[in-house]
């Protein structure tokens, strides 16, 4: 329990901050603002380092020229005195005002430094806490090389894949104690390796003693919790003396998909106690790139071209592909062309925000909390002629309405540093009531990647077993209710940790309301709802 003090008096918890790691397109505007800073910083620097060099030579020759006189004094007849005196002031102050007239140049350098709080919004500690802690979550979602990591500082998975900014000993241990702090037990283990590794002589005693520290945490929860649990994660044997020993992989737990999670649902020890961390293990399996289905699901999956039966997408059918048929999960690509992704995000780049939910025409009311990275910002459809064609293109192919009045405005998220969103359903019910009572429940959900990242970024779900990488333009369409208006459980998705690249979306919800004409109803009320040319 000492030990367990000691890591957590070694930091705070992060509480507030701007949270500019939770968007790549915010942390992309900071690159620039931070070049744009060093070099009114460089053209300061000459000219301010020249004005003290001025100043202190001029105190100091008033300094000698005083020495051993007082105030009264100084008016006296004293000729190598007033020699003196002029002699200081003449050659002197015509240096002292060189210099300043040198300074009145850069005084709009001086100015826009001065003026930068009030201009944008500047990162501290607690954003620092916030993006170790994405980091950390990283380093445990997806394995990263520890080889790489504890030799070079490296946060990569092939560290031959391209270049990869090293980490220092005090960044590395910086997001070790995090990790540690936030349950990442083993990741902190590992962080703080490397950052001794990369120590200097003088850092090495303090490092060796967080180390020691975080190893006790890691070992006394490992024998009293065991490896795993909603709070926390460690390696599967303990680490002993200083972290040195490596440990191995545990067993990979059974899954459970499909018709198996449903039945489990009565359970309600199961739901409560079980569910939890089996859904959070299982996402990060899918995020790692597993599919969970056995082969006799997956052979069952297919690609095609398909219209909706829309005369106007005959001459250009999209490409479909299946990702599950229960419940029914398709990719559709090419629905957003290049350039049209480039408008939007150029749209939305100065209107992004921490997630609300839009309740009404002048209202806003705070999304419901939960664990993500991401910052947002809401579309209607007639602002901007790219979603107006985006829309026509969905109502086409999926027959059904989706003007202002029959659905919720575009939702476009920019995911940051380790940007992810935790296991969630679409649905509002049965808790929760639609803010739109003309509208309704979201029947449906249309998630369109504006740009793919490189790595990490899936959508998966975790009791379907299977994800979706995603790429840039496609759209993934889900139907989140069955016949009954009951929502689909298997449909609940997360959203990845972003490990490199970029991750914009835009999401539609198709409004339940609006549909009943344009959609049969069936008599099996747990019938799954597909697209018309399943």
């Amino acid at each position: 329990m000492a030990a367990v003090l000691v890591v957590s008096c070694l930091i705070g918890v992060a509480s507030g901050g701007h949270a500019q790691h939770a968007s790549w397109t915010q942390l992309e505007e900071l690159w620039h603002a931070e070049y744009k800073a060093v070099e009114h910083i460089k053209a300061v620097m000459q000219p301010v380092a020249e004005l003290g060099d001025v100043l202190k030579t001029y105190v100091e020759s008033w300094e000698a020229l005083v020495d051993g006189l007082e105030p009264h004094d100084w008016g006296s007849e004293d000729p190598a005195a007033g020699f003196s005196l002029l002699r200081h002031v003449a050659e002197g102050w015509t240096r002292v005002d060189d210099a300043l007239q040198r300074i009145k140049s850069i005084l709009h350098n001086i100015e826009f430094l001065a003026s930068r709080p009030d201009r944008e919004p500047l990162p501290n500690t607690d954003d620092v806490a916030a993006a170790s802690e994405a980091v950390a979550r990283l380093a445990h979602v997806y394995r990263l090389n520890t080889t790489a990591l504890g030799e070079g500082g490296l946060l990569v998975l092939d560290p031959m894949a391209g270049y990869h900014h090293p980490l220092s000993a005090n960044e590395l241990m910086s997001i070790g104690l995090v990790a540690v702090k936030k349950g990442f037990l083993d990741v902190g283990v590992q962080f703080l390796r490397a950052a001794k590794s990369r120590a200097s002589i003088v850092q090495l005693p303090r490092l060796e003693n967080m180390l020691t520290a975080a190893v006790k945490v890691h070992d006394h929860v490992l024998e009293v919790n065991g490896p795993r649990s909603l709070v926390h994660v460690t390696a599967t044997a303990p680490y002993g003396s200083l972290g040195e020993t490596s440990h191995t992989e545990g067993v990979k737990a059974s899954v459970v998909l499909g018709v198996d999670y449903l039945k489990r649902h009565t359970n309600a020890t199961w739901m409560l106690e079980r569910r939890p961390l089996v859904e959070q293990v299982q996402v990060e399996r899918l995020c790692r790139g597993e599919d969970l289905r056995p082969p006799h699901v997956t052979s069952r999956l297919r690609c095609r071209y398909a219209t909706g039966g829309s005369p106007w997408l005959a001459l250009a059918p999209f490409k479909v592909e299946q990702v599950s048929l229960d419940p029914y999960i398709t990719v559709v690509y090419e629905l957003v062309s290049r350039g049209e992704a480039d408008q939007l995000k150029k749209r939305v780049k100065s209107h992004l925000h921490i997630p609300y939910t839009p309740s009404g025409s002048d209202s806003l009311t705070p999304a419901v909390e939960g664990s993500w990275s991401l910052k947002h910002t809401w579309l209607q459809e007639a602002e901007t002629a790219v979603l107006m064609d985006v829309g026509r293109r969905m109502r086409h192919l999926l027959g059904v309405t989706l003007d202002n009045t029959a659905s919720e405005p575009y939702m476009v998220a920019d995911y940051g540093l380790g940007g992810e969103y935790s296991a969630h359903r679409d649905t509002h019910g049965p808790t929760r009531t639609p803010p739109h009572t003309h509208i309704g429940e979201r029947l449906a959900t249309v998630l369109t990647y504006l740009q793919a990242p490189t790595q990490g970024g899936r959508t998966v779900f975790p009791w379907v077993g299977a994800g979706v990488g995603g790429t840039a333009g496609a759209a993934m369409v889900w139907w989140n209710l069955l016949s009954s208006h009951e929502h689909d459980f298997l449909t609940r998705h997360a959203a990845c940790p972003v490990m490199r690249g970029r991750k914009t979306v835009v999401t539609k919800w198709v409004g339940y309301v609006p549909q009943w004409r344009k959609m049969s109803c069936s008599a099996d009320p747990s019938r799954k709802v597909m697209l018309p040319w399943h």
